[in-house]
């Protein structure tokens, strides 16, 4: 019985065993049945080759420039008694900014007007000397032809009226001498007072009240920044790409996502034969004010734009440690490996230069576990290539 009893539990061991055996391996096959049918068609996506309009575009890196900018210096020399503005503030031109000490300068334009009136007076009297010579010297001219009076008498006379016409010469330099001394003591009078040449902003100060300054010393640093200029230097190859009047997009560090328009407003129509570049001038209105003299700001210029052949971003491969960009081209339900050549690019499309024409189907999400020649399942997908009319930048 015992041996009986045995035999029936290995029995039901075996069967229990074999099903679970059969279980896995059907199990087994539906997983190779499914790898298969992977293998055969990969399901993904895809998007057609279509024609698209790029912006050309040249980027480069320079440093603002402020439209103005003035050292304030004064004129004269003197103590300083008042000083007016401070860093940050705004000035206007014509604006007074720094007041000298006046007491010297009022003082020597009260002496001009003196000496003036002193020479002023003293025309008339020579001009009446002169008028009273003359008649002398006419009347012993006369007397002398007649011979009525010795040659000394007349000699005397001439001399006396060549005298009394230089001394009228004399008078009129006089005058004239302290009419020029006049408008310049007024003039350093005026300078006492020191105005800003420019309308802007006081970025510097070096000075204070009390201080004795002198001609040349630079007290204040005035900076008109309405708009910047911003000097930046190409590759000589885009010399006939660039014209005035050419719009360009300016970014800073400082305000990051922030854009700024500008034009080209100069091209250096000379190349340096050392760096073979050359220099451009652009011009960024500066409305906001946020912009300032010294930041350092990145440009891109439009120089043209264009239709050509593109594909999306996501369809673009590349191989490797290299530049050669690849696609998978679907035809049929196979898809194939296809090398291209890849022009201007954008957030969502590449421009293609060679491999492709209009109307190709190209992979655009699964390609990563293709090879060429594996079959394919296409997925249906909203369609992502409406036409965008955002630029593109040329690859480096």
């Amino acid at each position: 019985m015992k041996r009986r009893g045995a035999c029936i539990s290995i029995a039901i061991a075996a069967v229990v065993i074999a099903l679970l055996v059969v279980q896995i391996s059907s199990k087994q096959w539906k997983k190779d049945e499914n790898l298969n049918v992977t293998a055969k068609a990969l399901p993904v996506t895809i998007a057609s080759v279509v024609q698209y309009e790029f912006a050309d575009e040249i980027s480069a890196v320079g440093t603002l420039k402020a439209r103005d900018m003035s050292p304030l210096s004064p004129k004269v020399a003197g103590t300083v008694n008042r000083v007016l503005v401070d860093i940050g503030e705004r000035v206007k031109a014509g604006e007074v900014v720094i007041k000298l000490d006046r007491t010297n300068y009022d003082l020597g334009v009260k002496q001009a007007q003196a000496a003036l009136a002193a020479a002023e007076a003293a025309v008339p009297q020579a001009e009446a000397q002169f008028e009273q010579a003359e008649k002398e010297f006419r009347r012993a001219t006369e007397l002398l032809e007649e011979k009525v009076i010795p040659q000394s008498r007349f000699d005397a006379a001439e001399a006396a009226f060549k005298s009394a016409r230089e001394a009228v010469s004399y008078a009129k330099a006089q005058r004239d001498r302290a009419k020029a001394a006049l408008e310049t003591a007024l003039e350093h009078l005026k300078d006492a007072d020191i105005r800003s040449p420019i309308s802007g902003t006081v970025v510097e100060r070096n000075v204070e009240i009390g201080q004795a300054v002198a001609p040349g010393s630079r007290l204040l640093l005035i900076v008109d920044q309405t708009s910047l200029n911003l000097d930046v230097d190409l590759p000589e190859t885009d010399i006939g790409r660039l014209a005035v009047g050419t719009v360009a997009l300016i970014t800073t560090d400082a305000f990051p996502g922030h854009e700024y328009s500008g034009k080209v407003t100069v091209v250096n129509p000379m190349v340096d034969r050392r760096t073979r570049t050359f220099r451009t001038r652009i011009e960024v209105p500066n409305q906001s004010g946020k912009l300032v003299d010294g930041m350092y700001a990145r440009v891109k210029l439009s120089v043209e734009k264009r239709r050509s052949l593109a594909v999306p971003r996501d369809a673009l491969q590349r191989l490797p440690g290299s530049g050669t960009f690849y696609v998978f081209v679907v035809e049929g339900n196979k898809a194939h490996k296809r090398t291209v050549e890849i022009g201007a690019m954008n957030d969502q499309f590449a421009e293609v230069t060679e491999g492709l024409v209009e109307g190709d189907k190209v992979v655009t999400s699964g390609a990563g576990r293709l090879q060429s020649g594996m079959e394919v399942s296409v997925q249906d997908v909203p369609n992502k290539n409406k036409t965008d009319k955002s630029g593109g930048q040329r690859l480096k």
